[in-house]
C-alpha cells in the first residue's frame, strides 16, 4: 500500500468521522483514563476488496484520536489500541467505516479489555506505529 494511498485513506476516514454527528460526539468524548482494548475481527468469506493494512490504518486513526501512541498487534488479525469510551462506542464506529468502506467491511468483530501490561504466551508486544 502505497504512502499516498494511506494518506489519502486516512483523510477520507478524517472526513467520513466529521460527517457523521453520532461518530464525532463519541470521539469528542473527554478521556476518562488510559485504557486498551483488543479487537478480533474476521472478513467476509471471498472478500477480495477486504484489507486487513486498511483495516489498521481505521485502528490506528482512532487510537491516534484517543491519544494513543500506536497500536499493538499481539497475535494475527488482533489489534490492542488506546480507546476513552465504551467498548459499545467503539463497535459502532467500526461498524460505521464498515458501511462506508468496502476495504474494512468486516464479517464479525470482537472487542475486549486488554490486560496492561499484556498477559500470555509468545505474544507481540511491541507498539506498531504504521
Amino acid at each position: 500500500m502505497a504512502s499516498k494511498t494511506k494518506r489519502s485513506f486516512l483523510n477520507d476516514t478524517q472526513g467520513q468521522i466529521e460527517e457523521d454527528e453520532r461518530t464525532l460526539e463519541i470521539m469528542r468524548r473527554p478521556r476518562i483514563k488510559e485504557r486498551y482494548v483488543v479487537v478480533k475481527f474476521d472478513r467476509r468469506k471471498n472478500d477480495g476488496k477486504f484489507s486487513y493494512g486498511y483495516f489498521d490504518l481505521v485502528l490506528v486513526a482512532l487510537d491516534a484520536l484517543s491519544g494513543g501512541s500506536g497500536i499493538y498487534k499481539p497475535s494475527n488479525q488482533m489489534c490492542a489500541l488506546q480507546w476513552n469510551s465504551r467498548r459499545s462506542d467503539l463497535l459502532r464506529v467500526l461498524r460505521y467505516f464498515a458501511r462506508n468502506n468496502a476495504q474494512v467491511r468486516f464479517r464479525r468483530a470482537l472487542v475486549l479489555p486488554f490486560p496492561i501490561p499484556p498477559i500470555g504466551h509468545r505474544i507481540d508486544t511491541d507498539i506498531h506505529m504504521w
